[in-house]
């Protein structure tokens, strides 16, 4: 191919010549045309050998990884480092292999070594399929891994299935009581102001607030029974908990703080303000108290009269009394 261009091109020279009528005038022009052409047609050659040696790289190097798994581990072999890596994945998401390298899978389950990525220090590599066109010798070193890891993990031949062998099934009463937890006790709301009502309590010294205090804490009791045996009627209790108590309860550590300052002429009557605001407050939760039932006492009432309605219309009361039954 080459010499039949160079044939052709020494022609091309020679028909310039013979129809020019001479060498003279156009030798310059004839040497500046066999310049150009002996660049171009060196440039392209160079080009042509340069990519055939690229493929023929690319196609050794392609063979060499489609062979060097194939022919040193047996398909008994590869099934063996399926099933292994298939049950290992299970329940992980990543296999170390050796001291910098782990194998991680990108999909949701593994199927086959396509499935897997590989890492280095934590740092994404290739895929594992890439990685064997790129670095064959690492890949069978980590196929040598996998291939050792398969025959530690499984029995013999015999138990090379692939299945996934299932855990025996428990009594569902047994896993009811083996996975049922205890509930934690919610501590009511009132017990949290108790609690801290009565711990500021202790360090009030006068008598009057005290009293008031206890008082305070005694009612709080007895609306957490209340709203036990009552569920329905918590809306009640909404203004209590979220703006009363916690109002009451910024006010005593305020005038606990001001204990030291006793000789101010304001101690005074910050202590009458602060006990005739402790008393309006039990006050009020009286009152919340009977709200708190005043419904349920208006359909106890309404049933004890019903209940004397239908006696006195059976004929079975005297005066108001059920007849005394003699024996």
């Amino acid at each position: 191919m080459r010499n039949r261009g160079n044939n052709n091109f020494f022609w091309f020279i020679f028909l310039i010549i013979l129809f020019s009528g001479g060498l003279g005038t156009i030798f310059p022009l004839i040497m500046i045309i066999g310049v150009v052409m002996a660049i171009t047609m060196g440039a392209v050659h160079t080009s042509n050998r340069q990519e055939s040696i690229r493929n023929e790289s690319y196609r050794r190097a392609d063979n060499y990884y489609r062979a060097g798994s194939a022919k040193k581990y047996s398909a008994a072999q590869m099934a063996k480092i399926n099933v292994y890596l298939r049950s290992w994945f299970r329940t992980r998401r990543s296999l170390p292999i050796g001291s910098n390298i782990d194998l991680r899978i990108h999909g949701e389950r593994y199927a086959s070594l396509a499935s897997l990525d590989v890492y280095r220090n934590n740092t994404f590599i290739c895929s594992l399929s890439d990685f064997g066109r790129r670095y064959p010798d690492s890949y069978n070193e980590i196929l040598k891994e996998l291939a050792t890891l398969s025959e530690q993990g499984h029995a013999p031949e015999a138990e090379v299935i692939d299945v996934t062998a299932a855990e025996p099934v428990r009594p569902k009463q047994e896993q009811t009581k083996e996975e049922k937890k205890p509930e934690e006790k919610k501590i009511p709301a009132s017990q949290d102001f108790i609690n801290e009502i009565n711990q500021l309590n202790d360090d009030i010294p006068d008598e009057n607030i005290s009293n008031g205090l206890y008082e305070t804490c005694a009612l709080l009791k007895q609306i957490q029974t209340l709203e036990e045996r009552f569920p329905a009627s918590k809306d009640k209790l909404k203004k209590l908990y979220e703006y009363y108590l916690p109002i009451l309860v910024r006010i005593l550590k305020q005038y606990d703080n001001l204990q030291a300052a006793q000789t101010d002429p304001s101690y005074e009557t910050t202590k009458e303000k602060l006990t005739r605001t402790i008393s309006l407050i039990n006050d009020a939760m009286k009152t919340i108290i009977s709200s708190l039932t005043d419904q349920d006492f208006i359909n106890l009432s309404a049933d004890i009269s019903t209940l004397e309605a239908v006696l006195q219309k059976d004929g079975l009361t005297s005066d108001g009394q059920l007849p005394k039954r003699g024996y």
